[in-house]
Protein backbone atom coordinates (compact mmCIF):
# COMPACT_ATOMS: atom_id res chain seq x y z
CA UNK A 1 0.00 0.00 0.00
CA UNK A 2 1.46 2.83 -1.25
CA UNK A 3 1.78 5.76 1.56
CA UNK A 4 0.00 8.64 -0.97
CA UNK A 5 -3.58 6.19 -0.94
CA UNK A 6 -4.66 7.47 2.72
CA UNK A 7 -4.30 11.07 1.67
CA UNK A 8 -6.03 10.76 -1.16
CA UNK A 9 -8.99 8.65 0.09
CA UNK A 10 -9.60 11.24 2.44
CA UNK A 11 -9.25 14.18 0.06
CA UNK A 12 -11.72 12.52 -2.30
CA UNK A 13 -14.32 11.82 1.01
CA UNK A 14 -14.02 15.54 2.49
CA UNK A 15 -14.63 16.82 -1.03
CA UNK A 16 -17.57 15.03 -1.48
CA UNK A 17 -18.73 15.60 2.00
CA UNK A 18 -18.48 19.96 1.17
CA UNK A 19 -20.09 18.97 -2.22
CA UNK A 20 -23.48 17.72 -0.55
CA UNK A 21 -23.37 20.20 2.37
CA UNK A 22 -22.65 23.30 -0.51
CA UNK A 23 -25.30 21.37 -2.96
CA UNK A 24 -27.65 21.31 0.84
CA UNK A 25 -27.13 25.10 1.98
CA UNK A 26 -28.11 26.35 -1.80
CA UNK A 27 -31.16 24.78 -2.33
CA UNK A 28 -32.10 25.58 0.97
CA UNK A 29 -31.35 29.06 0.31
CA UNK A 30 -33.18 29.09 -2.78
CA UNK A 31 -36.34 28.00 -0.68
CA UNK A 32 -35.95 30.33 2.03
CA UNK A 33 -35.80 33.32 -0.72
CA UNK A 34 -39.08 31.79 -2.56
CA UNK A 35 -40.79 31.76 0.82
CA UNK A 36 -39.89 35.31 1.38
CA UNK A 37 -40.93 36.72 -2.06
CA UNK A 38 -44.23 35.20 -1.47
CA UNK A 39 -44.02 32.81 -4.29
CA UNK A 40 -46.13 29.77 -3.76
CA UNK A 41 -44.37 26.88 -3.40
CA UNK A 42 -45.74 23.70 -2.93
CA UNK A 43 -43.74 21.03 -0.93
CA UNK A 44 -43.16 17.43 -2.13
CA UNK A 45 -46.05 15.13 -1.14
CA UNK A 46 -44.00 12.38 0.40
CA UNK A 47 -46.78 9.70 1.39
CA UNK A 48 -46.07 8.34 4.71
CA UNK A 49 -47.29 5.50 6.67
CA UNK A 50 -48.94 7.55 9.54
CA UNK A 51 -52.24 7.32 8.13
CA UNK A 52 -53.43 11.62 8.08
CA UNK A 53 -56.03 13.03 10.59
CA UNK A 54 -59.99 11.88 10.16
CA UNK A 55 -62.20 15.08 10.89
CA UNK A 56 -65.24 13.94 12.57
CA UNK A 57 -68.52 14.15 10.53
CA UNK A 58 -69.96 17.25 12.37
CA UNK A 59 -66.83 19.28 11.31
CA UNK A 60 -66.87 17.95 8.08
CA UNK A 61 -70.37 18.75 7.31
CA UNK A 62 -69.54 22.37 8.80
CA UNK A 63 -67.01 23.11 6.39
CA UNK A 64 -68.79 21.58 3.28
CA UNK A 65 -71.40 23.85 3.40
CA UNK A 66 -69.22 27.01 3.85
CA UNK A 67 -67.22 26.05 1.18
CA UNK A 68 -67.76 25.35 -2.63
CA UNK A 69 -66.81 21.42 -3.24
CA UNK A 70 -63.81 21.45 -5.73
CA UNK A 71 -63.67 19.37 -8.71
CA UNK A 72 -62.48 16.01 -8.05
CA UNK A 73 -59.33 15.55 -8.38
CA UNK A 74 -57.71 12.80 -11.35
CA UNK A 75 -55.13 11.61 -8.95
CA UNK A 76 -58.20 10.19 -6.40
CA UNK A 77 -58.73 7.09 -8.15
CA UNK A 78 -55.02 6.17 -8.48
CA UNK A 79 -54.23 6.98 -4.62
CA UNK A 80 -57.73 5.16 -3.77
CA UNK A 81 -56.19 1.75 -5.87
CA UNK A 82 -52.72 1.95 -3.94
CA UNK A 83 -54.36 2.47 -0.65
CA UNK A 84 -56.02 -1.04 -1.23
CA UNK A 85 -53.27 -2.32 -3.25
CA UNK A 86 -51.19 -1.36 0.07
CA UNK A 87 -54.16 -2.29 2.96
CA UNK A 88 -54.34 -5.85 0.85
CA UNK A 89 -50.11 -5.93 1.20
CA UNK A 90 -50.29 -5.41 5.13
CA UNK A 91 -52.80 -7.64 5.83
CA UNK A 92 -51.12 -9.97 4.22
CA UNK A 93 -48.02 -9.58 6.03
CA UNK A 94 -50.11 -9.96 9.09
CA UNK A 95 -51.31 -12.98 8.48
CA UNK A 96 -47.74 -14.54 7.75
CA UNK A 97 -46.37 -12.99 10.57
CA UNK A 98 -49.65 -14.89 12.60
CA UNK A 99 -48.98 -18.11 10.97
CA UNK A 100 -44.98 -17.76 11.40
CA UNK A 101 -45.96 -16.89 15.47
CA UNK A 102 -48.04 -19.68 15.26
CA UNK A 103 -45.64 -22.21 14.26
CA UNK A 104 -42.70 -21.09 16.76
CA UNK A 105 -45.30 -21.74 19.30
CA UNK A 106 -46.03 -25.12 18.38
CA UNK A 107 -41.87 -26.12 17.75
CA UNK A 108 -41.42 -24.55 21.43
CA UNK A 109 -44.48 -27.28 22.58
CA UNK A 110 -42.53 -30.23 20.57
CA UNK A 111 -39.21 -29.05 22.53
CA UNK A 112 -40.43 -29.12 25.52
CA UNK A 113 -41.87 -32.08 24.98
CA UNK A 114 -39.02 -33.81 23.44
CA UNK A 115 -37.01 -32.29 26.91
CA UNK A 116 -39.88 -33.79 29.07
CA UNK A 117 -39.19 -37.37 27.22
CA UNK A 118 -35.38 -37.09 27.33
CA UNK A 119 -35.20 -36.44 31.20
CA UNK A 120 -37.18 -39.41 31.40
CA UNK A 121 -35.29 -41.69 29.55
CA UNK A 122 -33.22 -44.46 30.91
CA UNK A 123 -30.93 -46.96 29.97
CA UNK A 124 -30.95 -50.91 31.22
CA UNK A 125 -29.28 -53.65 30.40
CA UNK A 126 -30.66 -57.52 30.36
CA UNK A 127 -27.92 -59.50 31.86
CA UNK A 128 -30.04 -62.60 31.66
CA UNK A 129 -30.65 -62.34 28.00
CA UNK A 130 -28.56 -64.73 25.36
CA UNK A 131 -27.49 -61.68 23.92
CA UNK A 132 -25.76 -60.25 26.66
CA UNK A 133 -22.05 -60.84 26.37
CA UNK A 134 -19.40 -59.58 28.87
CA UNK A 135 -16.12 -58.59 27.58
CA UNK A 136 -13.47 -61.46 27.14
CA UNK A 137 -10.93 -61.57 30.17
CA UNK A 138 -7.45 -63.51 29.96
CA UNK A 139 -6.01 -64.16 32.58
CA UNK A 140 -2.46 -63.33 30.78
CA UNK A 141 -2.47 -59.93 32.41
CA UNK A 142 -0.85 -59.08 35.33
CA UNK A 143 -2.51 -57.09 38.17
CA UNK A 144 -1.37 -53.80 38.59
CA UNK A 145 -1.99 -51.98 41.79
CA UNK A 146 -3.10 -48.24 41.22
CA UNK A 147 0.25 -47.04 43.88
CA UNK A 148 2.79 -48.61 41.80
CA UNK A 149 1.61 -47.16 38.73
CA UNK A 150 2.06 -43.13 38.08
CA UNK A 151 -1.33 -42.62 36.99
CA UNK A 152 -2.34 -40.60 33.75
CA UNK A 153 -0.08 -37.39 34.61
CA UNK A 154 3.70 -37.64 34.97
CA UNK A 155 5.03 -37.33 38.49
CA UNK A 156 5.18 -34.18 40.01
CA UNK A 157 8.68 -32.28 39.83
CA UNK A 158 10.68 -31.72 43.01
CA UNK A 159 10.66 -28.01 43.61
CA UNK A 160 14.10 -26.01 43.41
CA UNK A 161 14.96 -23.65 45.99
CA UNK A 162 17.44 -21.16 45.10
CA UNK A 163 20.00 -19.48 46.77
CA UNK A 164 19.66 -16.45 48.84
CA UNK A 165 21.51 -13.51 48.52
CA UNK A 166 23.13 -13.04 52.21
Amino acid sequence: MKASTIPIASAIAISAMSTAALSHWWSVRQFAAAVDAGLPVTPIHIPSLIPERQTPPAEMAKTQAATPTPAPKPQAPALAASDLHQKAFYEALIRKMENLQNQNRDLLDQVAETNRDLMKLEFRVDTHSEQFRPLPVSEDIPMTRLEDDPGVLPPRAEPVELPTQE
